[in-house]
């Protein structure tokens, strides 16, 4: 199999040794720092914000859960310990019919 051959192509190389940087920022439009400043500190506030009201609302989701488990619980707890009552009963029941007779 024969590796297709490619052409890279050459970049043009510019001199920036002459450049001005004063005077290209001289023509750049005034840009207004202070609406800047404040557009970012209440982008900032308001992620802060969304933050406060995820991690509230997860607390609030954990105290509905904690609610529920109280009212299931003890229903759950009753439950195991009457399937485990019938399991023993029945390991008992077991036990006693492969006992071998005394003769």
């Amino acid at each position: 199999m024969k590796i297709p051959a490619f052409k890279i192509p050459t970049v043009p190389s510019i001199d920036l040794t002459k450049l001005d940087a004063q005077a290209v920022l001289s023509r750049l439009p005034h840009l207004p720092t202070e609406r800047a400043k404040d557009l970012v500190k209440d982008a900032a506030y308001t992620t802060v914000g969304f933050g406060v009201l995820a991690f509230q609302k997860t607390q609030v989701r954990r105290q509905e859960i904690v609610s529920e488990l109280k009212v299931k619980l003890p229903v759950l707890a009753e439950q195991a310990v009457t399937q485990a009552s019938a399991a023993l009963t029945n390991l008992r029941g077991l036990v006693n019919n492969t006992k071998p007779s005394a003769e």
